[in-house]
């Protein structure tokens, strides 16, 4: 019987120069109910081989526990994956590349979450694996269904993620409360050079815990639809002419997204530079110390 191997992603992770180039992590199927699920993290900042944050796991629930891993926090969570089968499985010589990548540094260009993503892998049995820098394009690259992981943290009583992109791609922005609540934006499209901006700042949405009801109007007036938990949302797919999301409610109940309107309740931002201020500062993890990103302005 053939053994499942997984690619898992983070596609807003690594935002270098601005830009999201992605994050991935592996993990493959040791016997019926055991996979060894693990990537490097860099989330700490150091990319020497003792301090890059390099981990794995043996779980019975690898899409779960890639979603709500608790080693570094929620910004760490994968938000998809891709399976694969693999025929003849080598996982002694998936497990000697795991111990050697561990003995080797961190390296942007040569040395990376994608790089070890794939040697290991291939040690194990998988075939076919694209190439590409960026991890989100070999992500990409691969010939498998995308499974959008929407398992809820455990601790958040609203767990919600926001995409500047469809398909849960982009910079994310998690809407999170532990005790229940709400998290709202009259003006969730607005930025400070232009009002009503042509592209929409909400591409997509993962609702994994809560509720979430958007609108065509700012002030949570016009068409609405409302996401429940464990689905997804794209922003082309809206029953509306422009596709634009222009106000959101999300809270950890259910409520009548009509009567939102009427209360009409503050943004979680003050102002439009305040909003602009945060997507410009989206980013997951990895992070690198400063001395890494004075390196790489001078290599790109």
């Amino acid at each position: 019987m053939p053994f499942k191997a997984f690619v898992f992603a983070r596609p807003g992770g690594a935002v270098i120069l601005g830009s999201p180039y992605g994050h991935v992590g592996f993990g493959y199927q040791i016997d019926d109910t055991t996979f060894c699920v693990g990537a490097v993290e860099c989330a700490s900042g150091q990319t020497r081989h003792d301090l890059m944050d390099y981990w794995s796991r043996l779980t019975d629930q690898p899409q779960r526990f890639m979603c709500t891993q608790n080693l570094y926090g929620p910004g760490t969570r994968y938000d998809m994956c891709k399976a694969l089968l693999v025929d003849n499985p080598d996982i002694t010589a998936a497990q000697a590349k795991m111990a050697a990548i561990s003995l080797i540094d961190y390296n942007l260009f040569s040395q990376n979450c994608r790089t070890d993503t794939v040697e290991i892998l291939e040690a194990y049995g998988v075939t076919g694996l694209p190439g590409g820098a960026r991890p989100s394009g070999f992500f990409g690259g691969i010939h498998a269904l995308i499974q959008p992981l929407l398992y809820p943290w455990p601790q958040f009583s609203l767990d919600i993620s926001l995409y500047t992109e469809y398909d849960q791609f982009g910079l994310r922005d998690d809407l999170s409360l532990t005790n229940p609540g709400s998290i709202s934006d009259p003006a969730c499209n607005q930025r400070s050079d232009v009002p009503d901006a042509p592209q929409p700042v909400v591409s997509s949405i993962a609702v994994r815990r809560g509720f979430i009801a958007v609108y065509s109007d700012q002030g949570y007036q016009g068409n609405t639809e409302m996401v429940p938990a464990g689905n997804l949302l794209n922003s082309r797919d809206l029953p509306w002419a422009d596709k634009t999301i222009r106000s959101y409610y999300a809270a950890s109940s259910q409520f009548d997204p009509i009567a939102v309107a009427a209360r009409n309740p503050f943004s979680r931002f003050n102002n439009p530079p305040e909003r602009d201020d945060h997507l410009a500062r989206l980013a997951l993890p990895p992070y690198f110390a400063p001395h890494d990103r004075a390196q790489l302005a001078r290599m790109t």
